[in-house]
This record gives structure tokens, C-alpha cells and sequence, in this order.
């Protein structure tokens, strides 16, 4: 398992900045918000995730949990944690790929399997960023490698997986359809469906507790953003040159899948979930609206990590397990100097990789400086006695006030919820400045809220400011985001709501 932590730890610490997560370009600094404010919030609320945005639910439940956990055990909110979490299941996985191999084509097709996912800079990445995915493929691979000799921790595994990604779930749903192909007994085969019920129904319970829809992840992700409700319906030419690639792919793990439940060997619960995975991240990007958010395949590497590793799979059987036998020692010496030519040309890829890594550094240091500048302004003695309002769509500012302006989960609020979600769409303030100047002011009041961070953008709030000039003082401007900071009058909030 050193062999696969070393590499993802000196990337982390020594080729990268620990506190950039690829800032704009994923959803690292998203999943650590949620775990945050479900530690600092959502626990003391009848164990409930939390969310300035509103989606707590939409990845899964179980990460968020991992990291709570691990932000108490180790005393710190750094961002650090959630990146070192994903290297430990990362890891994880290249040491489960390395038992599986091993147990299906022998030591020297694990031997190759386990360096290329080891050492192979997208997975390396990948497991770096801090994200979700290596915690459900761990999961996943962690059921097939207990099956079929111990079928209830399976299961639990599986379930657990469904827990973490969406997309785990609709995959271990067929693991389990595909688990009855092969030839085992009733007794073995019980377990393994009853610990993936056990899990899946107590997850659907909760989830239908506390967002009213028992499959709210599934739904979401495939009902709602896959089918283009959510994702811009512009289609770059970026994505529009590689879309054909993702269709050939479909065609080509579809190929796969039934060959490998035709033959069905010994094998092929891997093969099922690998070229499964493939059919799916190829039918999402190849066919659906997911192909909009394509943003070049170094920042979509973390939903192709396992794609990756299973092509070497494909590529290691044969040239490890097959030729040797044919040909003799030499084709196992020609198999491994391939092999490791292939991993040093891959460290090449390093290069677009840091590249776009690099870009996102601008980024970073601009959030920094505004969330420690505006974590200053909420922190004067005359306006802690309320919360800090900030826009909901804003995860790396949360990191910002909490990592480096000391700010706790308690004190921070956001917009996502005020006066005007509930109102009809595209109600605006002027319409009856009366009775949105009450619901404002209440809105204001009912948060706590002490200093207002206001997006000029945002043409309601301007004109309830621009109306009640006397109950607001600006202490500061971030002109280039485009934002005002409001210290908040707590008597005029109290007096306005009450009108």
C-alpha cells in the first residue's frame, strides 16, 4: 500500500499546493462545505447534512460522514483531510486490484496492474483532489474482492459504495443481478443480497426522512442533470470532438459486458463492474447533457480513474498471462519492459496535468485574499454579534472564512433561501416594495445576520438597500467580484420586520 501512498502524498505535499484542490474546476472545496457545516450545524439538527447551496444530499451520505469523523479525530478543518481521505481509498483500491488480479491471472498480471495505478499520473491526480469517487470505487472493488466466501460484508460494501456515488448504486445494482449468473449456492448468495438491502433500505429511509424522495441521489443525477434541467445546453467544440470517442466506447465495453456474461469467468464480476463503468461514464458524456460540462479530460480524469486502470487490466492479461505461455520467459521480459516504458511515457502527461493545475492557483490566491480580507471585516468587535451572509454558490470563500479567518460553521449563513425563493420565479422586489421590504427585513432578522456580503448582481437586494439606506453602513467593497459588505442595524432589522 506504500506504493501506491507514497506517490499521491508527494504530489499532495511536494508537486501541488495542498490548499488548491483545482479551485473553479471541481467540487472538492463543495464536498469539505458540507462537511463542515454538517459538523458545525447539521449534527445539533437531528443528524442532517448541511449546505449553503442545497445540495447536501446529492452526492451521498457517506463521505460527508468519512469527513466529519475525520475533521474531529484529527482536530482540524484543513483541507488537507478530505484530500488525504481520498488518497487513503485510492490507495486502497490499487491494493485491492492488485489481490483481485492476483487471484484471477497471478502475481505478474497484479504486479503490472498494481504499478500502472500506482504511478499513473491521471490516477495519481485524481486521488489527490480530495473528491468522492476513489471512496465508492474502494467500496465497490472491496465487495467483489469479499465475494463469495464472506457475501454479507459484501453486500455491506456495496451498500456502502451506494452511499458515496450515485452512480455506485445503479452499479452495484447490477453487481448483484449479475452475481446470480454465476454458479453458487443459495446459502452464499443470501448474504450478499441481504447486507446490500440492509444498507441501500436504511439509506432510503433516511433519505426519504429528510428530502422526501428515498432515491433523491439516482433522481437527480440521471432524471434531472442528466437530462439537461440543470447543465448548460451549449455544447463546446472541445466537447463536441471527443463526444464520437465516448459513443465508440459505448459500443466497445457493450461488447464486453455480454461477452463477459456469456463466458462468465472466474473473473467476471471485475470484468462486469469494469467495463461497466466505462458503458456508463461513455453513455452520460456520449449521450446526454452531461457532455456540456466536458472541461478537458485532466479535470474529467476523476470520473475515468477506474476506466483507466481496468484498460490496463485489459492490456495485462494477455501481454502477462497469455503470451508467456506461448512464448516463454523472453515474452515475460518483452511483457514487463513494455509495461514499464508504457508507465514512464505516461509520466509525460504530467505536463498538462500541472498545466491545468496551475491555472486554477490565479484563482485560489484571489479567493484567499477575499475571504481573508472579508473574514477581517466580519471579525471587528461591532458586527460578531450576528451571523456573516454570504451567497450560497460560493464553497471556496466558506473554506477561506472558516481555515483562515477562524469563522465556525454557527456564524456563517446563506442566501440560497431568502424572501424571494419562495415567491413565484422571477418576482422582483419592485413589484411591491412593501411587502418585500418586510419579508427582506425579517429574512435579515430571522438569520442573525450581521454583515451582508450583496452581489451587484443581484438587482433585488440593491433595491431594498437602495430603499433603506439608514439601516445599513458599507464597510467594504470587493470591486472585482462585483460584491458590497453591509453592516446590518439590528434595531432598524427588528423595527422594519415587525411594519
Amino acid at each position: 500500500m506504500a506504493g501506491a501512498i507514497v506517490p499521491r502524498l508527494l504530489y499532495l505535499f511536494v508537486g501541488g499546493d495542498p490548499q488548491n484542490a483545482g479551485d473553479g474546476m471541481t467540487d472538492t472545496y463543495h464536498h469539505w462545505q458540507i462537511a463542515f457545516l454538517t459538523k458545525g450545524i447539521g449534527l445539533s439538527h437531528g443528524f442532517r447534512l448541511w449546505d449553503l447551496k442545497g445540495v447536501e444530499y446529492f452526492w451521498g451520505l457517506l463521505h460527508p460522514i468519512i469527513l466529519v469523523i475525520a475533521f474531529i479525530v484529527f482536530q482540524s478543518i484543513d483541507l488537507v483531510i478530505p484530500r488525504l481521505v481520498s488518497i487513503l481509498f485510492g490507495s486502497l483500491s490499487v491494493v485491492l486490484l492488485f489481490q483481485l488480479c492476483r487471484r484471477y491471472w497471478g502475481n505478474q498480471v497484479a504486479g503490472a496492474v498494481a504499478a500502472f495505478a500506482a504511478l499513473a499520473p491521471p490516477v495519481v491526480f485524481t486521488d489527490a483532489l480530495g473528491m468522492v469517487e476513489p471512496v465508492a470505487v474502494a467500496f465497490v472493488l472491496l465487495g467483489i474482492y469479499w465475494w463469495p466466501a464472506r457475501g454479507f460484508r459484501a453486500g455491506v460494501a456495496w451498500g456502502l459504495a451506494s452511499m458515496a456515488r450515485s452512480e455506485a448504486w445503479v452499479m452495484t445494482f447490477g453487481l448483484l443481478v449479475a452475481s446470480w449468473f454465476k454458479r453458487v449456492n443459495l446459502e452464499r448468495r443470501l448474504p450478499l443480497i441481504i447486507g446490500w438491502v440492509v444498507v441501500v433500505a436504511l439509506y432510503m429511509k433516511y433519505l426519504l426522512d429528510h428530502t422526501g424522495n428515498p432515491v433523491y441521489p439516482v433522481y437527480w443525477e440521471f432524471l434531472v442533470e442528466a437530462t439537461g434541467r440543470w447543465l448548460s445546453p451549449v455544447v463546446t467544440t472541445q466537447a463536441h470532438a471527443v463526444q464520437p470517442i465516448f459513443i465508440g466506447l459505448v459500443a466497445l465495453s457493450g461488447i464486453g459486458l455480454a461477452l463477459t456474461i456469456w463466458k462468465r469467468p472466474e473473473s467476471y464480476l471485475l470484468l462486469c463492474y469494469g467495463f461497466a463503468s466505462i458503458a456508463l461514464v461513455a453513455v452520460l458524456l456520449g449521450f446526454t447533457s452531461f457532455i456540456s460540462s466536458w472541461s478537458g479530460w485532466v479535470w474529467r480524469a476523476r470520473i475515468l480513474a477506474f476506466s483507466f486502470d481496468f484498460a490496463f487490466v485489459l492490456a495485462a492479461v494477455p501481454l502477462f498471462g497469455i503470451l508467456p505461455g506461448l512464448f516463454g520467459r523472453r515474452a515475460l521480459i518483452g511483457a514487463w519492459a513494455l509495461t514499464l516504458v508504457s508507465i514512464g511515457a505516461l509520466q509525460f502527461t504530467w505536463i498538462p496535468i500541472q498545466w491545468a493545475n496551475q491555472q486554477t492557483e490565479l484563482t485560489w490566491r484571489s479567493d484567499l485574499r477575499t475571504g481573508e480580507a472579508l473574514a477581517n471585516l466580519y471579525n471587528q468587535a461591532p458586527y460578531r454579534w450576528g451571523r456573516l451572509n454570504i451567497p450560497a454558490d460560493q464553497p471556496t470563500l466558506t473554506y477561506v472564512l472558516a481555515r483562515f479567518g477562524g469563522l465556525h460553521g454557527d456564524q456563517l449563513t446563506g442566501q440560497l433561501y431568502d424572501p424571494f425563493y419562495d415567491l413565484p420565479a422571477g418576482y422582483r422586489y419592485d413589484q411591491d416594495p412593501v411587502k418585500a421590504g418586510r419579508l427582506m427585513a425579517c429574512w435579515l432578522k430571522s438569520t442573525d445576520t450581521s454583515v451582508w456580503l450583496v452581489p451587484d448582481s443581484n438587482l433585488n437586494y440593491r433595491e431594498f438597500l437602495t430603499e433603506h439606506v439608514a439601516w445599513f453602513a458599507m464597510i467594504g467593497q470587493f470591486p472585482e467580484r462585483g460584491w458590497a459588505v453591509e453592516a446590518v442595524s439590528r434595531s432598524a432589522l427588528a423595527g422594519g420586520c415587525s411594519q
